[in-house]
């Protein structure tokens, strides 16, 4: 991860997607072709018990006139391993599975996109870093399998809760740009008085480089001039994550 002191770097909303869809996501779970739900096995086989049930409801949604759900269902859960790493696959791992078209990929993002905003949620009514399993969980869902860097900042008021979620512009697959004045101006600007750092490693070891401890503390110093406390920075890799605070390392 570089690190740098201009003003170029813009903030933007952990809601905000670059991936291109079809037209209108929603479009994928009420296309022209959706067959009635009770006719195609969606209602009936629902409760969803396992894995392969789950995506072959998926595929149902996003493609009702596909004849074997179960055979994609299948080849999903070979590439990605289970229903959450499907949902959590990046789009151009998805476009790799044989028989994926623009509707799967919505349906997808339409899913994962529910399951970050409910486990963000989760996080709303409490001290953010009282319950680490939680927060992990979350940071996971987010960016375990991204396949470039991205540096994500947690705003925290001064109870702890959480203001924002807002990531940086993505860097590329073993880098992020990261500005410290843009950090504490942006901190500024939602009355924040604490940060959690938080970006990915795409090779999966969440072990901090050299310019990763540098530019923690050098966020942690400008922040510091203006009273504000970063409170923790979270590596995250492929179902792996490091703290700072835990390792001692702040």
């Amino acid at each position: 991860m570089s690190n740098g002191f201009s003003d170029g770097a813009t903030f933007r909303n952990l809601n905000v997607r670059d991936t291109k869809l079809a037209p209108d996501p929603t479009r994928a779970l009420h296309n022209s072709e959706q067959a009635d739900p009770e006719e195609s096995g969606l209602v009936t086989d629902l409760p969803v018990l396992d894995d392969i049930d789950a995506l072959s409801a998926l595929v149902r949604l996003a493609m009702p006139k596909h004849e074997e759900p179960k055979v994609m269902a299948g080849m999903l859960l070979a590439r990605f391993g289970s229903f959450a790493g499907t949902l959590t696959a990046s789009t151009q791992a998805l476009r790799s599975v044989a028989g994926i078209g623009p509707y799967m990929l919505a349906a997808v993002t339409v899913f994962r996109e529910a399951a970050v905003r409910l486990q963000r949620s989760q996080l709303a009514d409490s001290e953010i870093l009282s319950d680490r399993k939680k927060l992990y969980a979350y940071l996971s869902a987010v960016l375990a399998r991204e396949v470039i860097e991205q540096f994500h900042i947690l705003f925290l008021d001064e109870t702890g809760l959480l203001i924002a979620d807002e990531a940086q512009a993505r860097g590329t697959v073993n880098h992020t740009p990261v500005y410290p004045r843009e950090v504490v101006r942006r901190a500024l600007e939602l009355k924040a008085t604490a940060l959690v750092l938080v970006h990915n490693h795409p090779s999966g070891d969440p072990s901090p480089s050299a310019e990763d401890l540098a530019m923690t503390k050098q966020v942690a110093s400008a922040a510091s001039v203006l009273g504000i406390t970063v409170r923790d920075h979270v590596i995250v890799g492929n179902g792996k994550w490091l703290s700072f605070a835990e390792s001692k390392l702040l």
